[in-house]
């Protein structure tokens, strides 16, 4: 979680989540929805504990995960956009605490603390650039890079250490990665059992366990260049 992220979330639990009009959602259930595209778009959510993803699903039952929503973060800001109804769907990853808070609550948090605003504008700005970076590997990166690249990231943002060692266990099923990066099942799955042979991952029960951050970004630094240059 950024400065940024952090700088929000400690404003809104020593203040925010104590209004009446918040409500307190727990236990958060994996599988539960949150909201739906149409959905009434009059509310802000803060998850304190667990995963959440943000997801597109189009008329062949088939979703890409735009976002996993990490512990300490704001979502549901489409309520700031001045529209009636949400375009995206938002469900339970893993089990936790979130708190639901009325719109017109959250804006008069923001009023009353105008650094608020600046931290929501920065995290808005930081979303946006990961949307863009989003695009730029579906169009211009094989399959193999993008699973390197999110498997970096989820690690460092998501992941948990395991024994002290270099490895970090990324709390995610194949199918939900596959998701995140915008492949198939099948294909996603063919990439990470290449990518355990050469010890980079290893693959659990919707845990994916990564061998380090560091050796995942050099192998997803070498795909590019090796790409670039026509070899991969």
């Amino acid at each position: 979680m950024t400065s940024t992220s952090t700088a929000l979330a400690t404003l809104i639990r020593s203040e925010l989540v104590h209004q009446e009009t918040v409500t307190r959602y727990a236990p958060a259930r994996r599988f539960a929805s949150l909201f739906t595209e149409a959905s009434p778009a009059d509310s802000f959510y803060f998850l304190d504990s667990g995963l959440v993803k943000i997801f597109k699903r189009g008329e062949d039952g088939k979703e890409i995960i735009l976002r996993i929503v990490a512990p300490g973060e704001i979502f549901g800001e489409q309520a700031l956009a001045g529209e009636d109804a949400r375009r995206l769907s938002a469900e339970i990853l893993q089990e936790g605490l979130i708190y639901v808070i009325p719109k017109a609550t959250f804006l008069a948090f923001c009023d009353a603390h105008p650094g608020a605003w600046r931290l929501v504008s920065e995290i808005l700005g930081t979303r946006l650039r990961e949307l863009e970076k989003k695009v730029e590997l579906l169009c211009l990166q094989d399959v193999e890079y993008r699973i390197l690249y999110y498997l970096g990231e989820l690690a460092a943002s998501l992941g948990h250490r395991t024994d002290g060692s270099s490895e970090y266990a990324i709390p995610l099923s194949q199918s939900e990665l596959a998701s995140l990066i915008g492949a198939t099942r099948e294909t996603t799955s063919t990439t990470l059992n290449a990518l355990a042979r050469r010890g980079l991952v290893r693959l659990g029960r919707r845990m994916l366990i990564v061998s380090s951050i560091e050796n995942v970004r050099g192998a997803a630094s070498e795909r590019s260049a090796r790409a670039a240059n026509g070899t991969a």
